[in-house]
């Protein structure tokens, strides 16, 4: 066995695994944006970080554990490109937007603000995150229904969610994305389309 299968194995098995290293990545995801994007130094938010490990654990994690493992293996059609096209359909058409919302309003009552704060978070972030979300997730959910193994789908996300968790940080940190970040997400996206 390879170390990466083994590493597959390790990260994506049992669901406590998959919750561990969910938080794993989120905290990667802002130590990325604290560390080579805001170039913050020694003056890290480790609060902020610790946040946003919670909340890739905690929420995000499980929710996509059921949603990846339960609601999504439900559908089923003889054709495999049905298939694929559907489940990314309502990924992309549900759990998208309420993930994208769901961070926005948990993050920010994290922080200590106020449900009035949390809903304004997600008016002014919601529309234009989303559309950043399907430009990177659309293809990257196809190849992730096509290919990876309902086990390993949670993981595959989650890595590829290093990027898109760096850009979720800024802009719940209230920061926009440098030209660096923009053209990460769009190398990411570029790799993913050579695969179809």
């Amino acid at each position: 066995m390879s170390a990466f299968t083994r590493f597959i194995a390790a990260t994506s098995s049992t669901f406590p695994r998959q919750c561990l290293t969910g938080g794993v990545l989120f905290a990667t995801g802002d130590t990325i944006a604290q560390q080579l994007v805001e170039k913050r130094g020694r003056n890290h938010d480790y609060i902020r970080t610790g946040r946003l490990a919670l909340y890739g654990g905690a929420v995000f994690s499980p929710l996509a554990s059921i949603w990846f493992g339960r609601v999504l293996e439900r559908v089923q059609f003889s054709s495999k490109t049905a298939n694929i096209a559907t489940k990314v359909a309502l990924d992309q058409g549900i759990a998208s937007p309420a993930f994208v919302a769901a961070f926005f309003s948990i993050t920010t009552l994290m922080a200590g603000g106020r449900p009035a704060e949390a809903k304004q978070k997600v008016k002014d972030n919601w529309w234009p995150t989303l559309k950043t979300a399907w430009g990177l997730w659309i293809p990257v959910q196809t190849l992730n229904m096509a290919l990876v193994p309902v086990s390993s789908r949670l993981l595959f996300v989650n890595v590829v969610s290093i990027f898109w968790n760096t850009f979720l940080s800024m802009k719940s940190a209230g920061m926009e994305p440098t030209k660096e970040l923009e053209k990460g997400i769009e190398l990411v996206e570029a790799k993913v389309d050579k695969l179809h």
